[in-house]
């Protein structure tokens, strides 16, 4: 039997190399899991990939365009989720279920959210600039194809409309995860019980606030009586 090629050779051919590429993603993303974004470093990425550190500069040339490189696998994840839900999408109440589908597929991917958290203050700061563009080039195409298809389900909404719907709640994703996940002397002070105000349920303060903004669109759109 013939014996695996060993990633610690080198990548030579395109299909080996894109083999590589999505080896490191796979070991970054698992460390990912279980520590911060800080504690992640290109060694411990290299270490856990059986690769030598500068293997890891040769496809990423920094650590946030790795990390913007696995923002960008997540949300293409997401997005089809959400696409397949909005094709799906029953037509009684379409508010609700557009809100819930948005939250509950926000709600079972903590990584995406993280990463989003982080993406305007962290990972953005050390791209380049073809590195911003393929970026946003690859986020808009996403935002206008799922916009349109919630211009479908939610026919008050004008043309374009729904992609300016997906880039706020991608604004309030941020705000309530900042606010949903404190530091940890923060949550110590948040156990006074007459400091209950400040916590934050993610998931179920997106939702309202989803509700509250399409709902808020529809009225807007009706004709005055």
């Amino acid at each position: 039997m013939m014996e695996k090629p060993s990633i610690r050779r080198r990548a030579v051919h395109d299909g080996q190399k894109e083999e590589r590429r999505q080896a490191i993603l796979a070991t970054a993303w698992q460390l990912f899991q279980t520590t911060s974004y800080e504690d992640v470093t290109i060694a411990g990425v290299a270490e856990a990939a059986g690769l030598a550190k500068g293997t890891i500069f040769l496809y990423f040339k920094t650590k946030e365009a790795l990390f913007l490189a696995l923002l960008e696998q997540q949300l293409a994840s997401w997005f089809a989720a959400v696409d397949a839900g909005l094709v799906a999408l029953q037509d009684q109440e379409p508010i609700p279920q557009i809100s819930a589908l948005l939250c509950e597929q926000l709600e079972s991917r903590p990584g995406l959210t993280r990463l989003l958290a982080i993406l305007h203050t962290i990972l953005e700061r050390n791209i380049n600039l073809d590195e911003a563009l393929r970026f946003k080039y690859m986020l808009k195409e996403h935002f206008e194809h799922t916009g349109a298809l919630l211009e479908q389900r939610l026919p008050f909404l004008h043309t374009g409309q729904g992609a300016q719907v997906l880039l706020q709640c991608d604004a309030m994703v941020i705000g309530f995860w900042h606010l949903a996940d404190p530091a940890p002397i923060v949550q110590q002070a948040l156990q006074q019980p007459d400091l209950r105000l400040f916590e934050v349920r993610f998931a179920a303060e997106l939702s309202t606030a989803m509700r509250a903004l399409l709902y808020g669109l529809e009225k807007v759109a009706q004709p005055p009586r």
